[in-house]
């Protein structure tokens, strides 16, 4: 890791040298160095953040979102967009990694990530917006932006199991949603309270649920996108 660092100081470093000596000749002949050295000053502040933990228990399931093997997305830092990078998220400890030259595990500075995209997902890190209820910053799923806004928090849980003589560790996923209705976060953990936060066409959103076999606890992603969806239809009507 040090030593990669160093290289990619040293070569910022003859970029500067060569500007200075020629403000723009080595620019005007060299299209290819030019490319060469702004992707590699735009690929130097991913990996200026630190290398994973440790994490020494062992567990009989991982936690990681979906796979614990990295995958390709698309990811927005500083503002400026990678569009095929290998990503993978920490549920147990809210972090976005990417996997680095010299093979190693490197935490993203959150507070810089604009956004993700993997597995189909749109994953944001929120900056409290000082709004009533806003839940802290991380990284959430952004389910659906409309007239209201969608959030999903997972979280990966450490837990024991006693097995005879032996005790087991092991993950369990929880997840919360936060839906923004009139400058309002509200939390969304069971059923009674997403009906409650919409409050109104109750019997429509009844019947829609009825109608689509939703159960909380067995499609509560889906259910709670459609049903706000459905309610903002309605609105609409």
């Amino acid at each position: 890791m040090i030593k990669f660092f160093i290289c990619l100081c040293l070569m910022l470093f003859c970029r500067h040298q060569l500007l200075a000596q020629d403000n723009l000749s080595w620019r005007e002949t060299d299209p290819y160095a030019v490319a060469y050295m702004d992707s590699v000053s735009k690929y130097a502040a991913l990996f200026s953040g630190n290398r994973q933990a440790p994490f020494l228990i062992s567990t009989t399931n991982h936690r990681y979102f979906i796979e614990e093997e990295y995958t390709k997305g698309r990811l927005s830092f500083c503002g400026i967009v990678y569009p095929d990078i290998s990503l993978r998220w920490d549920l147990y400890q809210d972090e976005m990694m990417i996997y680095s030259p010299n093979n190693f595990n490197v935490v993203l500075k959150s507070e810089y990530i604009d956004f993700v995209e993997i597995y189909g997902y749109h994953i944001i890190h929120l900056h409290p917006d000082g709004l009533s209820g806003c839940p802290p910053a991380g990284l959430y799923i952004r389910l659906y932006s409309g007239e209201y806004l969608l959030l999903e928090k997972l979280n990966a849980v450490l837990f024991d199991k006693q097995e005879s003589n032996t005790i087991s560790h092991y993950f369990a996923l929880t997840k919360f949603f936060y839906l923004q209705k009139d400058g309002i976060y509200f939390k969304i953990k069971n059923r009674r309270t997403l009906l409650k936060t919409l409050d109104t066409h109750r019997k429509e959103m009844k019947r829609f649920i009825e109608a689509n076999k939703f159960k909380y606890r067995h499609h509560a992603e889906k259910m709670v996108l459609e049903v706000v969806k459905e309610h903002e239809k309605l609105n609409r009507l």
